[in-house]
């Protein structure tokens, strides 16, 4: 049997749960983002969808941002190197609600804990940590927190900023004085 548009029923039927299939991906990709509060590489939100395959999910992903676009929303997914993905609001936007969010990722002791690693980079050891922030009893959990958000990672006994710290806090280059005059504003 014939459409009006002069195409087969069952092709029409297939063709609209091929597209309801796409958006209920869109949909899980961006709840995915959302619900994560940090940057997700493709290979993370594929663990999503095991029988999909990667390009598939590279494209849908893509057509989200340029959905998010379109729309013309507070918030944008981005696209970062490395085929990673992040929500977040748009920088305009930023500024008028700030007031509102402080607090929410990071904890004041948390950003404290970030600042001294970030200021004694690159050579920010446990111990230094320690004398720094004045031998703190919750420096531990703060680190486990920054280690959980992909902030910071540690080895051989030292921590170091990884290149979501720079994605998130959206610093191009890795200046010193740049990164000690954004915390400084955090910890206000």
């Amino acid at each position: 049997m014939l459409s009006p548009n002069g195409y087969s029923i069952e092709i029409e039927r297939g063709a609209r749960l091929q597209r309801l299939k796409q958006y209920e991906i869109k949909r899980e990709i961006e709840a995915a983002l959302f619900k994560a509060r940090r940057i997700l590489s493709l290979e993370e939100i594929c663990k999503l969808f095991p029988k999909k395959q990667k390009n598939k999910i590279l494209e849908l992903t893509r057509e989200l941002i340029e959905e998010y676009k379109e729309y013309q929303t507070a918030l944008e997914i981005t696209e970062l190197a490395g085929t990673r993905f992040e929500i977040k609001i748009k920088d305009p936007i930023i500024n008028s609600i700030e007031k509102f969010t402080q607090g929410d990722l990071l904890r004041k002791s948390d950003v404290k804990t970030l600042s001294i690693i970030a200021y004694l980079q690159p050579n920010a050891t446990r111990k230094e940590v320690r004398a720094k922030l004045g031998g703190i009893s919750t420096m531990y959990r703060n680190i486990k927190n920054l280690k959980d958000l992909k902030f910071i990672i540690e080895n051989d006994l030292k921590f170091y900023l990884t290149r979501h710290f720079y994605d998130y806090f959206q610093l191009k280059e890795n200046r010193d004085e740049v990164i000690k005059e954004l915390l400084q504003k955090l910890l206000k």
